[in-house]
């Protein structure tokens, strides 16, 4: 079976932020920067809610200066939002894209404290203050995976079934009809290994629904 697949293709592990997190760094010239983080997923539209929600809780604040990186085809947005241009927004980003952390929203809150800082001063303040909040920030890895539906006949049973605990795979659903059908969470790196270890296993007598809902026998 060709099965589509390439090394290339397959997407890698990647870092995000693990719950809603905020960090206020010491004052810098009487201003107040405060840095909130929520991961988004790969939606952007939960990006700009996440945005309007800090607005909303700090009304009175200068500026809402934020950030976000997607991986979904590699898209990201910043705004210095009134600041000077490129002396927020963009050092922000370049934090996350320096530490590759993923499917996340940043926002910065800054209280003026009278004394203006500079174009370098608030390329430091902002960019200090995501790293700050990165520093603390719960961060987890997640490890993409693709839904795979296998079809087999019951003969086949233990043979698959040891396969499948040897590559510590684990069925979310699972029906018995005429074939024993198997809903299985495969990670990327192990897809590849899974065609293969199918094929000379049980070739020719499984079959396979892909992600996009094509029907193929090994």
């Amino acid at each position: 079976m060709n099965h589509g697949y390439t090394l290339q293709s397959l997407r890698k592990p990647y870092t995000t932020i693990a719950e809603t997190f905020e960090f206020e760094i010491e004052p810098i010239k009487h201003s107040r920067f405060i840095a909130h983080a929520q991961a988004v997923g790969t939606d952007e539209e939960a990006a700009m809610v996440f945005i309007e929600s800090i607005r909303q809780r700090y009304p009175d604040a200068r500026h809402h200066c934020w950030a976000y990186q997607l991986r979904e085809a590699e898209r990201v947005r910043f705004s210095d939002d009134g600041e000077p241009g490129g002396s927020a927004g963009r050092p922000m980003l370049s934090q996350l894209q320096g530490r590759e952390v993923f499917d996340i929203i940043v926002v910065v809150v800054r209280y003026f404290g009278g004394t203006k800082l500079g174009v370098g001063g608030l390329m430091r303040a902002y960019g200090g203050a995501v790293a700050q909040l990165l520093d603390r920030a719960p961060l987890r890895t997640v490890i993409p995976t693709l839904p795979l539906w296998l079809e087999y006949d019951y003969s086949d049973t233990s043979s698959v079934e040891a396969m499948f605990a040897d590559m510590k795979l684990q069925s979310s659903e699972t029906n018995y009809g005429e074939a024993v059908s198997v809903c299985l969470q495969v990670p990327d790196a192990d897809i590849l290994d899974l065609y293969d270890r199918l094929k000379t296993q049980v070739g020719g007598r499984i079959r396979l629904m892909l992600p996009d809902g094509l029907e193929a026998s090994l």
